[in-house]
């Protein structure tokens, strides 16, 4: 699959090209808002060509596919042009600005014929993958308790910009809760922020299947610690995922199931951008175009994983305190 990369910055250079490679795509072309970065770009990761429009990378032909890695308000042009074009797009999450603009796009999608693919990683991470698997299973049961941490260190931006943190971080525990234990129907959020220092945000909340969720957001941990958990409670049955590389299974009548890489042995299966999830992503878009899958990470997921944040932060936005805050609400999800 012939792919052109749209994006130039940290997170494509330290992400997205590693692993488009290692997902055994054909990288042939790179657009950047400077000739200067989209050539360093093009040259580092062996694209023959490159760009400072979309519009002229189209134009070029030779494309399977676009992958684009942006922030939220520049996905808008790009992502028109390229339905437009009727060229499939992998674009990485949120892939807009609003619920209602990726609402807007997947109806352009769906006129077009269009495949778009959200990036969602951590849908496609091994770890995740056979948690689901196992909570789907008939001797787990329907879920009933469910609990997602997400810590990372401190992001000023994000002590300054509450929305964006929200949409930017916090969102693939929400995506995943959706993909692991189904939409979630009741939020109450708590809020703490701490000046100079970063901010935490706690949630308890229903799925339409009345499981009980709970989730444990902040800016206030280390880097250099755990960043993420999950757990997850059936009938008796339980699956965690520490970390994103750890799932472990605990049935009901019998030891603990422990899967993780074997990191000693130095295999795609057990790379970190593998075990993070971009390369199973990208090589779910490669079959989705090719008809081989169904999209499992589309627009209209996306627009209401990004409705749920959006919930979120303007009932945390309209009872927020002033300085060190703790604000506490409750929002129902219209039908």
């Amino acid at each position: 699959m012939r792919v052109g990369v749209v994006g130039a910055g940290r997170h494509a250079n330290n992400a997205l090209y590693p692993s488009i490679l290692e997902a055994g795509l054909d990288l042939v072309a790179v657009c950047a808002r400077t000739p200067e970065r989209a050539a360093i770009t093009a040259g580092r990761w062996g694209a023959d060509a490159h760009h400072t429009s979309v519009e002229d990378m189209l134009a070029a032909g030779g494309l399977d596919g676009v992958v684009v890695a942006v922030p939220p308000a520049a996905y808008r042009p790009i992502l028109a042009q390229c339905i437009e074009a009727r060229i499939p797009v992998f674009c990485e999450k949120p892939g807009g600005q609003s619920a209602s603009e990726l609402r807007e796009f997947a109806a352009l999608a769906a006129e077009a014929r269009t495949e778009v693919v959200v990036g969602y990683m951590k849908r496609f991470a091994p770890a995740y993958q056979r948690a689901r698997e196992v909570i789907g299973s008939a001797g787990f049961g329907s879920p009933s308790l469910a609990h997602f941490t997400f810590a990372m260190g401190r992001v000023d931006e994000y002590l300054a910009d509450l929305r964006h943190y929200l949409i930017d971080n916090p969102v693939h525990m929400i995506d995943l809760a959706r993909y692991l234990v189904g939409e979630i129907d009741e939020i109450s959020a708590v809020l703490n922020v701490v000046p100079t220092v970063g901010l935490s945000v706690s949630l308890v909340a229903r799925t339409e299947g009345g499981a009980t969720c709970s989730f444990d957001f902040c800016t206030t941990a280390s880097f250099a610690h755990r960043g993420e958990f999950v757990e997850v409670y059936g009938r008796g049955e339980s699956v965690q995922v520490d970390n994103v590389d750890t799932c472990t299974y605990r049935r009901a009548d019998g030891p603990a199931e422990v899967w993780r890489p074997n990191y000693t042995l130095p295999t795609p299966s057990n790379s970190g951008w593998t075990v993070m999830g971009f390369v199973p992503a990208l090589q779910h878009f490669r079959d989705v175009v090719a008809g081989l899958a169904d999209n499992r990470s589309d627009l209209g997921s996306a627009a209401r994983t990004l409705e749920t944040t959006e919930l979120v932060w303007h009932r945390l936005e309209s009872s927020s305190m002033p300085e060190v805050s703790t604000s506490s609400s409750s929002t129902r999800r219209k039908k």
